[in-house]
């Protein structure tokens, strides 16, 4: 497939437009090479992912976490994101990013999280946060029960999870947004959420969550996040015709 076709059904997957201020989506890098055969999925950029897709040639990757964030001054191969852009360009790697564009479309990362721990009646926020769903379990299920559970559709270990609030509380109502998404426990609240998922959460974050009496789950960025790679290959494979890989890079930064 040409690239620019490729770019252009990649803006119709996830429209650059919907990501925050802040953020950098779209293209990373874009190599002189035309033509897109494989892609490697996966949910950023590391060594391990450049090897990867070195060993099954394929010439661009999709992640979710952007390469080129908060700005470049210079590309220094001293430096770890330096040291990146030079080996992707010189092996003719490009590289496409979906951020918080992806975080907030319908069908995106915070949509299929809801699908993969089987909640039913998945919706956004009342309030219109473009982040935040909130969904409702199968079945009345205590916070500990809905822990483990929650570990096992993740695959991650629950020794990666924190949380706070009363182990032995009913959960039916379930709010979350993947990644960093603390400072949406008050919304959650508001929303009758008996339970609020997320990643990175502080120990002041755990002290207001509990003079909130709100349960939270801190499941991980890695944890929550990781989702991607899944639904985006499965998206791709719909939506295009080039060879999509998986990466097979599982790997969690905390030991």
């Amino acid at each position: 497939m040409i690239k620019e076709k490729f770019y252009r059904i990649m803006e119709g997957i996830c429209p650059v437009e919907l990501e925050e201020d802040w953020d950098n989506c779209g293209i990373q890098i874009n190599t002189e090479f035309q033509d897109v055969e494989r892609v490697l999925v996966a949910l950023e950029i590391t060594d391990a992912v450049i090897d990867e897709a070195i060993e099954r040639d394929a010439d661009m990757i999709i992640t979710h976490h952007p390469l080129i964030f908060g700005g470049l001054h210079n590309v220094d191969n001293r430096n770890i994101t330096g040291k990146y852009i030079n080996r992707l360009i010189r092996t003719g790697i490009s590289v496409y990013s979906c951020h918080t564009s992806f975080d907030t479309m319908e069908g995106g990362n915070n949509d299929h999280f809801g699908e993969v721990l089987g909640l039913n009646d998945v919706e956004p926020f009342e309030s219109g946060n473009r982040f935040c769903r909130k969904g409702v379990t199968p079945m009345e299920i205590s916070f500990q029960e809905f822990i483990y559970q929650a570990a096992e559709a993740l695959g991650v270990s629950v020794r990666f999870f924190s949380a706070t609030g009363d182990l032995e509380r009913k959960i039916c109502t379930v709010g979350w947004c993947t990644g960093s998404g603390a400072e949406f426990m008050r919304e959650a609240v508001d929303e009758g959420c008996d339970l609020y998922i997320t990643g990175d959460l502080k120990y002041h974050d755990a002290q207001n969550a509990r003079a909130m009496d709100l349960c939270v789950l801190d499941a991980g960025h890695y944890g929550t996040e990781k989702i991607f790679v899944d639904n985006m290959a499965e998206i791709l494979s719909r939506k295009t015709n080039c060879e999509i890989l998986k990466t097979k890079i599982d790997i969690n930064p905390f030991v």
